[in-house]
């Protein structure tokens, strides 16, 4: 109790601070508990999560939130276990109410990482700094990766840093990569409601697990590597690989990836779907820990130019109920959305069918009802790959396209399409409108 009257303490003296970033040490740092006066400030990282020996924090923090206000709150993110998100007018530097910059004496808005549950948990705490409060955090997001999406500014426990369970060089690698921060890069620079603006889709990219699917089915293994490059240059606002980026979801393969990915210093935030070779096993019963360790959640949401984007984890060949549960909270209210999978839904059998093998190209479990969701609340575009393939169809009003040919092997399928290739969008107020880049080079509309 004692350092929560502390934590109130320094938060309420830092509720009238200047707003900028300062460096030094703070005179309010020595009321902040588990900070000596005597230490230095260690400078914060806008857009990317610290060192696992410093803060950890995710996001841009806005113009009125201080430093002493985040060494507290990761002194509070430490003591309790739950990630603190900070948005409201210090974060967006106005008032929602009023539309005019924040005032130096407003509250410290704070949400909190988890479960409806959490909110009703963490509205006992301390948080804001005033003194006597009655009142409790206001905002409930489902993961880290749903509020960087969202430009709010997150503080975790310095433990969640710590414990991704992979080695120092991969853990070192993948840091900056990890879709959190990539998500705050993309926040960091937002569009309009309304604006016109493009990204890049890139399908299934291994370029094949074994000697004889590379050396009949795969005629460039470095294709995804030359489609990456190409879709940074275009300047799209972001890029989104639709899962199998590995040819299993072993500790060696993730390094050589991240080796090859900080090598080309991508300018444009690279976000992910989880496909089923980036699991422990491709194929059968398997966890995906490590891609968790490594890139976070697998279910996350971001919003952009007045459109919502959602990205859903297929890649286990099934969504639980608990996805399905997220997924229909996620897609309210109604709004322009656009849904990135790993697999197809089962019903689409001109994707999914395999001889005899009926829908053994696509997810079965909850794929009815996922379709059933895409229809009532009118997605405005699925994207899938897992098929090495490129087709487009509508089913109950919702257009889905295939476009698993990022890399991987062409193997012969269901598919009459098959080259490798990836897709720019332009999404604007008339709706989204995909453009075919292939190998050689040319482009064209996706009809």
């Amino acid at each position: 109790m004692r350092r929560l009257i502390l934590l109130a303490a320094a938060l309420t003296a830092a509720a009238g601070a200047d707003a900028q970033s300062v460096s030094g040490r703070p005179a309010a740092l020595s009321r902040v508990p588990g900070f000596a006066a005597s230490a230095p400030l260690a400078p914060l990282r806008p857009g990317l999560p610290a060192a696992p020996a410093g803060l950890n924090i995710v996001g841009v923090r806005g113009p009125g939130v201080t430093d002493e206000q985040v060494f507290a709150l990761q002194n509070l993110a430490d003591e309790t276990g739950r990630a603190w998100v900070v948005h409201g007018s210090r974060q967006t530097g106005v008032s929602f109410h009023t539309g005019k910059s924040f005032l130096p004496s407003a509250d410290l808005d704070l949400g909190v990482v988890g479960k409806p549950e959490d909110l009703v948990a963490a509205s006992g705490e301390r948080w804001d700094g005033v003194p006597q409060a009655k009142h409790g955090p206001m905002l409930q997001v489902d993961s880290v990766e749903d509020a960087a999406g969202r430009g709010h500014f997150v503080v975790s426990p310095r433990s969640w840093a710590r414990g991704i369970g992979v080695s120092l060089p991969l853990q070192r690698l993948a840091t900056p990569y990890r879709t959190a921060a990539q998500l705050a890069q993309l926040a960091a620079k937002p569009r309009a409601e309304g604006e016109t603006f493009k990204f890049s889709v890139i399908g299934d990219a291994e370029p094949g697990r074994f000697w004889f699917s590379r050396a009949f089915f795969n005629p460039d293994t470095r294709v995804f590597w030359k489609f990456l490059h190409r879709a940074d240059r275009m300047k799209t606002d972001f890029i989104v690989q639709l899962g199998d980026m590995v040819s299993r979801g072993l500790p060696g393969h993730f390094l050589n990836f991240f080796r090859r990915l900080t090598a080309r210093a991508l300018s444009t935030p690279f976000l992910t779907a989880i496909g089923n070779h980036d699991r422990r096993k491709p194929h059968g019963s398997s966890d995906a820990d490590l891609y968790k360790g490594l890139f976070g959640g697998t279910d996350y949401t971001f919003e952009r130019g007045g459109r919502r984007f959602v990205v859903l984890d297929t890649s286990a060949g099934k969504l639980k109920p608990g996805q399905l549960e997220w997924l229909n909270r996620t897609l309210k209210p109604k709004k322009p959305t656009v849904v990135f999978t790993h697999m197809p839904p089962y019903p689409i059998g001109e994707w999914t069918d395999f001889g005899r093998f009926k829908g053994s190209g696509g997810f079965r479990q909850g794929s009815a009802a996922f379709m059933r969701l895409m229809s009532e609340r009118g997605v405005e575009r699925v994207y899938v790959g897992h098929v090495h393939g490129i087709g487009t169809t509508v089913r109950d009003g919702v257009r889905y396209v295939l476009t698993g040919g990022g890399g991987s092997p062409l193997f012969p399928g269901p598919v009459k399409n098959r080259f490798h290739h990836y897709l720019t969008v332009e999404a604007g107020p008339e709706g989204l409108v995909e453009t075919v880049h292939r190998a050689d080079g040319s482009s064209s509309p996706l009809l």
